[in-house]
C-alpha cells in the first residue's frame, strides 16, 4: 500500500514551468542516482522530470534482480548509494547495507527516496519515439518526444540538460552523438584483449557436433566464421545477454521452472548433446548456470542463477545480434527470444524427461524453484532483460584497457569516480567449427568469455571525459550507462555500483555547467565537481584522498590470519575436498591454495574454485569464511563443509 501511495505521488506532481532544469530518461540505478544528486546540490530549489520507458524502476538493482552485488564496500563513504544500502537493512533488522535485497524491498526504497523531494517527478511507460525525438537548437538539446506505453501521440518534454540513464544510449544518439557497438579491432587502441580472441573460458571440453544430418546448424549457433581464423578483427558482436532470475529451495517460497510456450526438446538439442557427450568421456557435467547467494542478504535463502562453467549456458549467446540499434519491434522480438532461450534451458534441465539429464543432477535443479514472492505480476521471472551492453559514445577521448591500467597506478587530476572490476567479458559467440578429426560434420566451438578478473581487480579512476558525448556534437546530454570507453574497459566498468556512480557525476558535473550560466557540460569546472562529489561521499581517488596532491595514507595493517589452514570435505565434486594453506592475502583477506588447482579466497564473497571458475560460495564475506553454509555453483551437490586445523 505505501508503494502504491509513492509512485502515485511522484506520478502526480504539478510542476508550474514547463521547462525541466534536469530530465532524466531511464530509472535505472545510473538515472535514479542523477536525480537524487541534483536535487540534493540544488536543495530542492529546482525542477526534475525522470521518465521510464517500462513499468518499473531500478533497472537492474530491482526489475533485474541483481541489486547492487558487484560491490567493494571501500568504493563509497557515505552516498546515497550507501544510503539505499543501509534503507535496505533497516528492512531486515540488520545494521550492515543489504546490496541486493529482494527486489519489491530495493525499488520500494528507490521509489521512496525519489518521492521525498516534492521537486522530482517519475513518469512511467514513457518511450522514447523511434526517430525525430529529439529538437536542438545548435549542440543543445531542447526537447525529448515520448509515447505512453510507445503508441499513441508524442508527449514532448522541454529541459535545460538531460541525463541519458538508460542501458541503451537512446537519447544521447537521436541527439546526434557518434556511437558505436561491438567489438573494436585489437589495433585500434593497442589493447591485448581487442577484438576476437582465441577461444572461451567455457570451451566445449568434449567435441560436440553443431549440426543436424541435413548440414544445417543446431538452435543457438550462429553461421560466424571461425574465430581463429580472424584473431584480433572487429565484429558487431556484444556480450551475451540473460535474465538474472531468483531462486529458492524453500518449499513455501518456490514455484516450478515454466516449460515456456511452444517448448521443444529439439530447441535444446546443442544441451543435450552437450550432457551426452561429456557423460560418455566421464567427465565432470559442467552445469549451465550457478547459484549465487543473494549478496549480503541477510535471510540467506535466495539464489541469484548466474554464470555457469558448462558451454552451453544461461546466457543467450549470439541472441542479442540486433539489439543495439534495433526498433522497438526488433528489440522485443530479440526480448522474446532471450527470455524463451533461459526459461528453456531452466526446464530442460529440470523438468524435460527427454534432456537426458542424469537422476542424480535433476535432483539439484528440482530442489529450486523460482520465488514465489518476486515479480509475480510476470510469472516470478525477472522482467528487465541484461543488456550487457549495447551502444557506446565515442567522444573527443575513448576510455581504453591501456587507460584502465594506467588509471591505477597514477592519480587523475580529472577523476570523477572509481571503479573495482575485472575485465569480465560474458561469451561473444557460439559458432560451428570444422572437425579436423572428423571431416563429415563440424564442431560447436565457443569465444569471448574471459574471467571476472582478468586483467586484475584493482582500483582505478575514471576521468570525466568518459561521460561526454563530443563537444562539436552534444553539449548539454550526459550518458553515464554508455560512456565513451572502449569494448574491452567497458567489461571492467559496466556493473551497477560503477554506473551508480558515474550517474552521481553526471548530475553534479550538470549542476556545475548550471551555475556557470547555463554554460555547455564539458565547461564544467572538474576541481568543483570533484569538491561536490567528496561533499556527497564519492570516492575519487585511489588510495583514497581529496586530491592528486594529498598526502597517501598508510595501507591498513593486514588484519591476523585466523586460521592458516581449513580442510574441505562433503564436497560433491570431490576434486575440491582436501587442505587449503595460507599463501598470501588477496583484497585485503587471506588466500588459501588447496589441491587440484582450487583455491579458497574472498572476492565480494568467499569462493572455492579452479581455473576462474567458481565451484562454491557463500554468503559471507568476513575477514574467514564461514565452515558452513557454502552454496553449490558450479561444483556437484552437496556443498562443502569447512573444518580449521589450525585456529589461532
Amino acid at each position: 500500500a505505501l508503494l502504491a501511495v509513492l509512485m502515485s505521488a511522484l506520478a502526480g506532481l504539478s510542476l508550474a514551468d514547463t521547462t525541466y532544469d534536469l530530465i532524466v530518461y531511464g530509472a535505472t540505478p545510473a538515472g535514479i542516482a542523477a536525480a537524487l544528486s541534483y536535487t540534493n546540490l540544488t536543495n530542492d530549489q529546482t525542477s526534475i522530470l525522470v521518465l521510464e520507458p517500462t513499468n518499473y524502476i531500478g533497472g537492474m538493482a530491482s526489475p533485474g534482480g541483481i541489486g547492487l552485488r558487484d560491490h567493494h564496500d571501500g568504493s563509497i563513504l557515505n552516498s546515497t548509494e550507501l544510503e539505499w544500502g543501509l534503507r535496505n537493512a533497516k528492512h531486515y533488522n540488520v545494521s550492515s547495507p543489504v546490496w541486493q535485497p529482494d527486489s519489491w524491498v530495493g525499488e520500494a526504497n528507490l521509489y521512496a527516496m525519489l518521492s521525498e523531494h516534492a521537486n522530482i517527478r517519475l513518469v512511467k511507460n514513457e518511450v522514447i519515439l523511434e526517430r525525430d525525438a529529439v529538437v536542438k537548437a545548435g549542440t543543445r538539446v531542447v526537447s525529448l518526444a515520448t509515447q505512453t506505453n510507445g503508441t499513441g501521440n508524442p508527449n514532448v518534454w522541454t529541459g535545460v540538460y538531460f541525463i541519458d540513464g538508460s542501458y541503451e544510449g537512446d537519447l544521447v544518439f537521436q541527439a546526434g552523438a557518434s556511437m558505436t557497438f561491438g567489438r573494436e579491432a585489437k589495433q585500434v587502441y593497442n589493447e591485448s584483449l581487442g577484438g576476437i580472441t582465441a577461444s572461451s573460458i567455457a570451451q566445449f571440453k568434449v567435441d560436440v557436433d553443431a549440426t543436424w544430418g541435413n548440414g544445417t546448424l543446431l538452435d543457438f549457433i550462429s553461421h560466424n566464421a571461425d574465430p581463429r581464423l580472424h584473431l584480433g578483427e572487429a565484429d558487431d558482436n556484444m556480450m551475451a545477454y540473460s535474465f538474472r532470475a531468483c531462486l529458492t529451495t524453500e518449499d513455501g517460497n518456490k514455484v516450478p521452472f515454466p516449460k515456456p510456450a511452444g517448448y521443444r526438446t529439439a530447441d535444446f538439442e546443442l544441451a543435450r548433446r552437450h550432457v551426452v557427450a561429456e557423460l560418455a568421456a566421464k567427465q565432470s557435467l559442467r552445469l549451465p548456470w550457478g547459484f549465487l547467494p543473494y549478496s549480503a542478504y541477510p535471510p540467506g535463502n535466495k539464489r541469484d542463477a548466474c554464470c555457469g562453467s558448462g558451454p552451453v549456458g544461461i546466457d543467450a549467446v549470439g541472441l542479442e545480434v540486433g539489439y543495439a540499434n534495433g526498433t522497438r519491434a526488433q528489440r522485443q522480438a530479440i526480448y522474446n527470444r532471450i527470455r524463451y532461450y533461459v526459461q528453456g534451458l531452466m526446464y530442460f534441465w529440470q523438468q524435460d524427461p527427454n534432456s537426458q539429464v542424469p537422476e542424480e543432477t535433476r535432483k539439484t535443479f528440482l530442489s529450486y524453484g523460482l520465488c514465489k514472492d518476486e515479480w509475480p505480476e510476470n510469472g516470478h521471472f525477472p522482467p528487465q532483460l541484461y543488456v550487457r551492453e549495447a551502444r557506446r559514445l565515442v567522444g573527443d577521448r575513448v576510455f581504453t584497457q591501456n587507460d584502465r591500467l594506467e588509471a591505477s597506478s597514477n592519480c587523475r587530476n580529472d577523476s570523477i569516480g572509481l571503479a573495482v572490476w575485472g575485465i569480465d567479458i560474458h561469451e561473444m559467440q557460439r559458432v560451428a567449427v570444422d572437425d579436423p578429426s572428423n571431416t563429415t560434420r563440424r564442431k560447436a566451438y565457443n569465444e569471448g568469455l574471459t574471467s571476472p578478473s582478468t586483467g586484475g581487480d584493482f582500483w582505478y579512476e575514471l576521468p570525466y571525459w568518459l561521460l561526454l558525448p563530443q563537444r562539436a556534437e552534444v553539449t548539454n546530454v550526459i550518458s553515464p550507462n554508455t560512456p565513451s570507453i572502449s569494448h574491452v574497459a567497458f567489461a571492467s566498468l559496466r556493473v551497477e555500483p560503477t554506473l551508480w556512480r558515474l550517474g552521481q557525476a553526471s548530475a553534479t558535473a550538470t549542476y556545475v555547467a548550471m551555475t556557470q550560466s547555463n554554460a555547455d557540460v564539458h565547461e564544467a569546472n572538474i576541481t568543483r565537481v570533484q569538491s561536490l562529489l567528496l561533499q556527497q561521499g564519492v570516492a575519487i581517488h585511489y588510495p583514497f584522498r581529496p586530491r592528486c596532491d594529498s598526502p597517501v595514507p598508510p595501507p591498513p595493517p593486514p588484519a591476523p590470519v585466523g586460521c592458516h589452514e581449513f580442510n574441505v570435505t562433503g564436497a560433491g565434486f570431490t576434486a575440491a575436498n582436501g587442505v587449503y594453506k595460507y599463501t598470501k592475502q588477496y583484497e585485503n583477506a587471506p588466500f588459501f591454495q588447496g589441491p587440484n588447482g582450487f583455491s579458497l579466497y574472498r572476492y565480494s564473497n568467499w569462493h572455492i574454485s579452479v581455473n576462474s571458475s567458481v565451484y562454491y560460495a557463500c554468503d559471507c564475506s568476513g575477514s574467514l569464511p564461514t565452515l558452513t553454509g557454502w552454496s553449490v555453483l558450479n561444483g556437484a551437490a552437496p556443498p562443502p563443509t569447512l573444518t580449521c586445523l589450525d585456529k589461532q
